[in-house]
């Protein structure tokens, strides 16, 4: 899904680093597509995923909530929200380009709860 997001800040010494707002909830994330330069306070069209750097660990999640939760000061996040096919519904929905999702259909439409190694963001030449 294509977000038009808010950049809040660029971090100076890791330059894929960047700071977003959509739909109200800010979170860190990497910029691992941006083909132009970005500003802070400037809006831009996005799409929005994940990385997961070992092993992916899907739990169902038992409070229905949707949300992220940033552990500690690093760049891994929980992601809670509802499971579908390709993406997960977080408030923000994360597409699973990857394809994990498929080894877990017995959670398809229910509350689940990920833990990812950081946020992708890619950056779109088309507006919103």
């Amino acid at each position: 899904m294509i977000y038009k997001a808010l950049v809040k800040g660029l971090d100076p010494h890791i330059e894929e680093e960047v700071i977003l707002e959509i739909e109200g909830v800010e979170f860190t994330g990497f910029s691992f597509v941006c083909p132009y330069e970005i500003e802070v306070g400037k809006k831009y069209p996005v799409l929005v995923g994940f990385t997961i750097l070992d092993e992916l660990m899907v739990r169902e999640n038992k409070e229905g909530i949707k949300d992220l939760k940033r552990i500690g000061l690093g760049y891994q996040y929980y992601i809670r929200g509802i499971l579908q096919d390709d993406s997960i519904d977080a408030g923000i929905v994360f597409t699973d380009e990857d394809e994990y999702f498929s080894e877990y259909p017995h959670l398809i439409g229910k509350h689940v709860e990920i833990k990812v190694d950081r946020i992708s963001i890619e950056f779109l030449r088309d507006s919103v």
